[in-house]
């Protein structure tokens, strides 16, 4: 093999995502993979390993603390402009030996550049992490993920080595001293919960609906239609928040329509400004269902938020509501594969554990626990985008 040149061939390849366009999801899905393998043409096995587990706590709190002095701010806001660590301790209030150290941390992790000797500039990372919704992120892994995941081993030690099932008594509470569900426990520090809702609304800010690739009209919007039924809803969005996914369902579909937000009082308050033919309505969804007979339920990543007889609490709420032959559940969510997760859903599922007790599920597990709530699955879809591993899932009541 020519190592010199495929060396060539890697030194060649553009540096930012927009430069190559046209990858088909499989392919970017081989890159990824593929740049996994080069660390184990350097280093033995034993050596990646030490380096791996050394080097990500330090790394994350150099980011932590660059946030907490607003370093990535004064990076972006010089415009390209390198900056001395002396002057950049003095502006972000830190003594500079000190300052020198934090940014070894970041500037090896890639989040900023070292322009010369104790010399900075910023780069696309650091662009990033002036992103509100990611710079609230950074605090919110530190201060909770991580706490948890830190103390998760104790807790199994303690606890027997079961798989969590109580939200109110998991790995989160024993971590954070709290006997609160974790989104009480967020909600009653209001920095934390303003930290944490900035997180949620920013991630969603940029996401695809499922509408965009899932084929709405031809498989739900024309029967629905057709029917001729009046005075039912076409969709109920159970924990639907302020209304996003209902607002964007009609301007991609205007047709698809009577809708219904259901949410918590105080979500509900939130929800101004909504189309006409969107109604609000306060409703806990592990409560019965009070909207009977509409034809679509819908959920958005709300099941991976909780264990599974929770999960069947709100299944069987809302399946006595549903019509047979006629209503659908349709469940938004992650569907990891059972061979070769993706770090950043094994990242997802290891923190609904530490935190909720919930867990990101198998195609296999999300069949499992639609049936034993009594709804049979009529369908499984998955997105083409390979990032994410969306899915729904579709469901009815058994005739």
């Amino acid at each position: 093999m020519d190592v010199e040149a495929a060396i060539k061939v890697l030194e060649d390849l553009p540096g930012q995502p927009e430069q190559v366009k046209g990858l088909s999801p499989d392919t970017r899905q081989r890159i990824l993979s593929l740049s996994k393998k080069l660390p184990g043409l350097v280093f033995t096995p034993e050596q990646l390993a030490f380096m791996q587990i050394f080097e990500t706590p330090p790394r994350q709190f150099g980011i932590r603390m660059a946030v907490d002095l607003r370093i990535f701010h004064i990076l972006v806001e010089r415009a390209g402009k390198p900056i001395s660590s002396a002057d950049l301790a003095a502006q972000c209030g830190a003594e500079e030996v000190l300052l020198v150290r934090i940014m070894r941390a970041v500037t090896g992790a890639g989040y900023a550049q070292e322009s010369g000797e104790r010399e900075y500039v910023a780069n696309r990372m650091s662009q990033a992490m002036v992103v509100p919704h990611i710079e609230a992120f950074a605090v919110h892994v530190y201060e909770a993920s991580a706490r948890s995941c830190n103390r998760m081993p104790e807790y199994f030690k303690t606890h027997g080595y079961k798989n969590p099932t109580d939200e109110l008594n998991g790995p989160g509470q024993y971590a954070l001293g709290t006997t609160l569900h974790f989104f009480d426990y967020l909600h009653q520090d209001p920095v934390k919960a303003q930290r944490f809702n900035t997180c949620m609304t920013g991630s969603k800010a940029g996401m695809r609906f499922w509408f965009e690739w899932f084929p709405v009209v031809e498989h739900f919007v024309e029967p629905f239609k057709a029917s001729g039924v009046a005075d039912t809803p076409f969709l109920v969005d159970l924990g639907g928040g302020i209304g996003l996914h209902v607002r964007r369902l009609l301007e991609a579909h205007s047709s698809a329509a009577p809708l219904v937000l259901q949410d918590l009082p105080g979500t509900i308050a939130k929800a101004t400004d909504l189309d006409s033919r969107i109604t609000p309505m306060v409703h806990d969804f592990f409560t019965p269902q009070t909207i009977k007979g509409a034809y679509l339920y819908y959920t958005r990543l709300v099941l991976h938020d909780w264990p599974d007889e929770k999960c069947r609490t709100l299944l069987r709420a809302t399946a006595a509501a549903m019509k047979p032959g006629f209503s659908r559940i349709i469940l938004n969510e992650t569907i990891i594969p059972e061979k070769d997760c993706p770090p950043l859903l094994v990242a997802a599922d290891i923190t609904m554990m530490s935190l909720l007790a919930g867990m990101e599920r198998t195609e296999k597990q999300w069949i499992d626990l639609v049936e034993s709530a009594g709804l049979r699955v009529v369908k499984i879809w998955h997105s083409p985008d390979f990032r994410d591993k969306e899915g729904i899932i579709e469901a009815e009541v058994p005739l």
